[in-house]
C-alpha cells in the first residue's frame, strides 16, 4: 500500500486504513440489506400481493447472510500485523466454520419456526444479499 505520493504507509496508517475500509464495507452491506428488504416489499405490494409472505422470506434470507458475514468479519479481522499471521490464518478458518454453522442454523430456525414462509423467497434473499456483499467488496477495491 502506498499513499498518493508513493511513500509507503506505516503500520499504524495501514491499520487505520483497514479499519476505514471495514467500516465502509459494513455500511455498504447494511445498506444492501435495507435495499433488498424495501425492494421485496415494493414488489410484493405492486405485483405479488402475497400478504407480506415474500418480503418476509426475502428479509429473513438476507438477514441470515448479513449476520453470518458479520460473524465471519469479526473473527477474520480481530488480529493484525506480521507477528499475528498464525492467529490471523487460524481465525480465518474458525470464522469460516462458524459462518457456515450460523447459515445452517439460521435456515433451520427460519424453516422450523416461521410459518407460513416462502422457501424460494428465503433462498432468493440469501443470494441477493450475497450479491450485495460482492458488490460492496468490489466498490471498496475500486477506490
Amino acid at each position: 500500500m502506498t499513499t498518493h505520493s508513493n511513500t509507503p504507509l506505516r503500520a499504524s496508517e495501514r491499520k487505520q486504513l483497514q479499519r476505514v475500509q471495514l467500516r465502509r464495507q459494513a455500511r455498504l452491506r447494511s445498506s444492501s440489506l435495507l435495499i433488498i428488504i424495501v425492494m421485496a416489499w415494493l414488489l410484493d405490494m405492486t405485483l405479488f400481493k402475497s400478504n407480506l409472505l415474500i418480503p418476509k422470506g426475502v428479509a429473513l434470507g438476507a438477514f441470515i447472510n448479513w449476520f453470518a458475514q458479520s460473524v465471519f468479519a469479526w473473527f477474520a479481522f480481530r488480529y493484525t500485523g506480521a507477528q499475528a499471521r498464525q492467529a490471523i490464518v487460524s481465525q480465518l478458518y474458525l470464522g469460516q466454520i462458524i459462518k457456515w454453522f450460523v447459515v445452517m442454523l439460521g435456515f433451520a430456525l427460519v424453516f422450523i419456526t416461521v410459518q407460513p414462509i416462502s422457501a424460494g423467497a428465503v433462498i432468493f434473499g440469501f443470494i441477493a444479499m450475497q450479491i450485495g456483499h460482492f458488490i460492496s467488496l468490489w466498490q471498496i477495491r475500486k477506490k
